[in-house]
């Protein structure tokens, strides 16, 4: 009987800590969707940042143009003449240089965004496996394995 009592405490441990393993698995996996929205909300954020310094920039532009435009009528120059033009093309070639380089700030700012989320799903792979390998690792030292090898002649390993 006591060792029925023992044998039936062990596998409620066991079970206990089976439940306990899943619970840790559940949070850390709540965690990584937590971490999920933190990281798709950055890069919103960062889009729509990129969205308006893209729209401040082309106001500027056009005021910028609108400025250049009354400037030349005010000295009666014709907006389509040589000097003019140059202002006028050197103005927006510098919006669109400008452009490029927003662009290309937006889209590493996501790119470093989306390798956290990748990186936070690696980490939570990792945990889950070396959570599931404990576990394992607990429950087979839980089995008594030496009363299996007494009656069929096996020695320990390593044992003389």
């Amino acid at each position: 009987m006591p060792i029925a009592f023992l044998l039936a405490m062990q596998a409620a441990g066991m079970v206990v800590d089976w439940l306990g393993t899943q619970n840790q698995a559940e949070i850390a996996e709540e965690g990584l969707r937590q971490q999920k929205q933190a990281i798709l909300s950055g890069i919103r954020m960062n889009r729509l940042s990129y969205e308006e310094e893209s729209l401040q920039a082309m106001v500027k532009l056009r005021q910028n143009l609108g400025t250049q435009a009354a400037a030349l009528a005010a000295r009666g120059t014709r907006g389509n003449a040589g000097n003019s033009i140059l202002m006028t093309q050197e103005s927006i070639g510098n919006y669109n240089a400008d452009e490029r380089i927003r662009k290309i700030n937006e889209l590493s700012k996501e790119a470093n965004l989306w390798v956290g989320m990748q990186t936070a799903e690696l980490h939570q792979k990792a945990f889950s496996t070396e959570l599931r390998n404990k576990f394992i690792g607990r429950t087979l030292e839980r089995i008594p394995t030496q009363m299996f090898s007494q009656g069929f002649g096996l020695t320990k390993v390593g044992s003389q």
